[in-house]
């Protein structure tokens, strides 16, 4: 494939497409074998949840870190790095001996798999521009929506057998990290160039200034919308995923099976959407493109607790959702690539990853408070007011811009 560095073999696109679907493996693969893990370790199900916060919160609090050597030393060192942690984390866990080297492991495989969605966004920032950087955003976001239909079945199929070979899965990070090794080339221009070495220098001499130049940066309106829309889009997904099963089974007496294939089903139309993200743009602008996703997430929400009791009509607000966020999805992730300085944009990318986290974790702990005094059904519909008024704001707002 041809790239504004020269040509590309096709598989190494598609591998960094794989990388970055294997960003999503830190939570879905191991969640249903939680139970297994609990009854192996002797863990009450208060603390089993630590297997996956540890892993959310080392995500969190390494992914400026990460950003920061995105810039500085490259994407290839930073990529292998990551895979490898990912990969030797995971085995390592096979073998854990107790409950506290299973949780370090889980700890250091946050830091390894925070970092492959940012390193795979960075590398096509690189290489493409314009529409074809759109469309690889696209294929890039529904590589992750099929990870996500994927591998929770995976996890609980392999689960079913023994919760190590869930684990066992980190391994193809190795062999990913191993073909990258002899295979991927540093695609950073400002490595790659004269005057990136002196950037760079720059750099490695002052991080201090580095990091200050983030909140510099944060001062540019686009920017700080930018990350609010990651925030927002990983909030309104969660509040999905925490509280639909839930919603499906107690208020429609349908199964944790159908529950499963719900969460699936919008991961599916999701993918199908975010592969079209090149085909779209040419009728909506970005903001046109936001709007509409924002609107039929908010559309799914809001008819959530209309339907009809045990019907199968319900499946229809899936697919409503999957659409809306296949649209907005690979736009906003494409936005994030394009608005940073050349100097900094792993970090700012790393950040944008930051809040998507963020996200994922305040949605579950504040909607919670607030179902302590209410329904799920006004949760539903809280959100899906949220997502039209955050969708209007992204179409009329902005000003400054």
């Amino acid at each position: 494939m041809d790239t504004e560095q020269g040509f590309i073999p096709d598989y190494i696109i598609i591998l960094v497409l794989i990388m970055g679907s294997f960003g999503v493996m830190g939570g879905g693969l191991i969640a249903p074998a939680l139970p297994a893990i609990a009854e192996a370790f002797q863990v009450s199900e208060g603390n089993i949840g630590l297997v996956l916060s540890l892993y959310t919160f080392a995500a969190a609090v390494s992914l400026p870190f990460i950003g920061y050597f995105l810039d500085k030393i490259g994407r290839r060192k930073v990529g292998l790095t990551c895979l490898f942690i990912d990969g030797i984390g995971g085995l390592v866990i096979i073998l854990a001996p107790n409950y506290a080297i299973l949780l370090i492991m889980r700890f250091l495989q946050g830091i390894g798999i925070a970092g492959l969605i940012p390193v795979a966004m960075t590398i096509f920032k690189d290489l493409f521009v314009g529409d074809e950087k759109l469309k690889l955003m696209g294929y890039l976001t529904g590589a992750i929506s099929i990870g996500a239909v994927i591998i929770p079945s995976l996890g609980g199929f392999l689960a079913s057998i023994d919760w190590r070979f869930v684990f066992a899965v980190y391994g193809l990070s190795l062999i990913l990290g191993l073909i990258f090794l002899f295979k991927l080339p540093e695609t950073s221009p400002l490595i790659n160039s004269n005057s990136g070495d002196q950037v760079n220098s720059e750099i490695e001499n002052s991080p201090l200034e580095y990091f200050k130049s983030l909140l510099d940066i944060f001062k540019i309106s686009k920017i700080r919308n930018i990350m609010i829309h990651s925030l927002t889009i990983y909030f309104m997904l969660y509040a999905l995923i925490t509280f639909l099963p839930i919603y499906l089974v107690t208020g429609h007496g349908f199964s944790e099976f159908f529950s499963g294939l719900a969460i699936s089903l919008q991961g599916l139309f999701s993918a199908i959407l975010s592969s079209r993200a090149s085909f779209i743009a040419k009728y909506l602008n970005w903001r046109q493109r936001s709007t509409l996703g924002y609107l039929l997430i908010g559309i799914c929400f809001i008819l959530l607790p209309f339907w009809p009791n045990s019907s199968y009509l319900v499946s229809l607000s899936f697919i409503i959702y999957g659409a809306g966020m296949g649209i907005v999805s690979p736009t906003i992730y494409n936005r994030a690539t394009e608005l940073p300085p050349p100097e900094i944009s792993g970090l700012v990318i790393s950040v944008f990853n930051t809040m998507k986290f963020i996200g994922m974790t305040l949605s579950p702990f504040l909607l919670g408070l607030i179902l302590i005094f209410t329904e799920l059904e006004a949760i539903f519909i809280g959100v899906g007011i949220m997502a039209f008024s955050w969708g209007f704001y992204t179409l009329k707002g902005y000003k400054k811009e």
